[in-house]
């Protein structure tokens, strides 16, 4: 390991929120909950238990790591699950999970689009949850808008009443969408460039589906810039929080 890469390491877990001091009565919780991976550690050797276990150590800075746990460009800025594959992109055809989420999105694309745009033309008001200048110095209040379709497992209000064939399309991916997933419209104004950034966490895989796309758009996930395609679907490695950022060309 050079001292290059140790310091980039050390940075990065100098970084986290990890808790260094617990109650008295967490100690005592977390003891418990340890004792339980054991047994589940014991009881199946095979599984991957003890990668979870490794994992949630470090997370609340009870052991430290090196450059062999981890994928060097893998810095979620909250959780980071060790040992997972490094993979900057995956194809619809890498898993039948992701050709379902693939066909299902593709399928329906027409649908979500034209919804959308029915709301955009009668002046719906559709609120952003974010403020892009609180996110990025860099960015105007309104640069990058999120619009919440679905959020803490369920559907928003505004989804429910604004995109009902949404709705439906989506209703039947819940399966594979995590607890604290989100399904959101992202809008981008001409000319803006989301800077470089990492994820919250390395446990899931983000899908994109491509509505309304100008020519020079791109994403840029680790060493590997792609672009969308209207009506396409796009699997980023959020799965590797690899720094990543997006840009639209101007007067788009």
């Amino acid at each position: 390991m050079t001292t290059l890469e140790n310091s980039i390491l050390q940075e990065y877990k100098e970084s986290l929120p990890r808790q260094q001091i617990l109650s008295q009565s967490d100690k005592i919780k977390v003891k418990i909950f340890f004792l339980l991976l054991t047994l589940l550690i014991f009881l199946f050797p095979k599984g991957n238990v003890h990668r979870f276990e490794k994992s949630l150590k470090f997370y609340l800075g009870l052991i430290d790591i090196n450059n062999d746990d981890c994928n060097p460009q893998q810095k979620p800025k909250e959780f980071l699950y060790l040992g997972l594959t490094s993979k900057p992109w995956y194809e619809s055809s890498d898993y039948d999970v992701l050709k379902f989420v693939s066909n299902t999105l593709t399928k329906g694309a027409k649908d979500i689009e034209n919804e959308w745009s029915s709301n955009r033309l009668n002046k719906r008001r559709l609120v952003s949850r974010i403020r892009a200048s609180d996110l990025y110095p860099s960015l105007k209040e309104d640069d990058w808008g999120e619009f919440m379709l679905w959020k803490d497992g369920k559907f928003t209000r505004t989804a429910r009443f604004l995109f009902p064939k949404t709705v439906r399309i989506v209703s039947s991916l819940k399966p594979f969408i995590i607890p604290f997933g989100q399904v959101v419209f992202y809008v981008l104004k001409p000319g803006v460039a989301i800077p470089p950034h990492h994820d919250l966490s390395n446990i899931d895989v983000t899908c994109q589906l491509g509505l309304i796309i100008p020519e020079n758009c791109a994403i840029r996930v680790g060493n590997e810039t792609r672009t969308w395609t209207e009506g396409k679907t796009l699997f980023l490695t959020i799965v590797l929080s690899m720094k990543h950022g997006t840009k639209v060309r101007k007067n788009e």
